[in-house]
């Protein structure tokens, strides 16, 4: 996969997806915008971005002091000091908890009404009304998409972001993504591949990561 500079992946972009709306929300921050609201059709929501926006998504039952949480809030570290914005699952725990801790005001969390009663008490808070769309803009969405590790809920955004990464083929102004795995999943992708259910060449752009470094240090800087 060639190098892409920060001009191809933090353009202004638009995503829509099916789903309904009943909290929208907005932040902007030195070097990123991001909005998540109603569309103006019906039973469509609208992402839009700008700048350094990332998608972070792990488990929710690690604790906070889990090496994977550490890493989490490692990465937003980083995020923050380049004015960026990060978007999760917006629950009060595991990887979630841990990246919203640190962006705080600068965090975004997308939640299902189901979930309200879990949600953190940092940052903004979208609200959809099922937990598909919330896959979906996770997912599919942010310019950068980290999976750390975590369970079915995880392993959904994974399959979805590989595939949406890989549609890129068939639509060649679909915006650059990067998308980076924890190590964690390379176990199940060989497997995957193995038995023929993964085509090998559906992940041999995938950037597979064990610590926070590994990431930063891809990330094309927008200072």
């Amino acid at each position: 996969m060639a190098n892409i500079n920060s001009k191809e992946m933090y353009i202004k972009k638009k995503r829509r997806t099916v789903g309904e709306m009943l909290q929208p929300a907005e932040i902007k921050n030195t070097n990123a915008w991001l909005s998540i609201h109603g569309s103006s059709k019906e039973f469509l929501l609208t992402y839009e971005s700008e700048g350094l926006v990332v998608s972070i998504n792990g488990s929710g039952t690690l604790k906070l002091d889990h090496t994977q949480c550490q890493e989490a809030a490692k990465l937003t570290e980083y995020i923050m000091a380049q004015g960026g914005i990060v978007m999760g699952g917006g629950r009060n725990s595991g990887i979630m908890e841990a990246v919203s801790q640190v962006a705080k005001d600068n965090s975004m969390g997308i939640i299902f009404p189901e979930l309200a009663k879990d949600k953190t008490k940092y940052g903004k808070i979208v609200i959809t009304n099922a937990p598909t769309p919330r896959i979906e803009v996770l997912a599919t969405a942010a310019p950068v998409i980290v999976i750390f590790r975590g369970g079915i809920g995880s392993l959904m955004m994974l399959m979805r972001a590989i595939t949406h990464f890989n549609n890129r083929k068939f639509h060649p102004k679909q915006p650059p993504q990067m998308v980076f795995i924890s190590n964690y999943w390379v176990g199940l992708l060989q497997s995957m591949i193995n038995m023929g259910a993964m085509p090998k060449e559906f992940v041999q752009d995938l950037h597979v990561f064990s610590t926070a470094e590994d990431i930063i240090k891809q990330i094309p800087s927008v200072k």
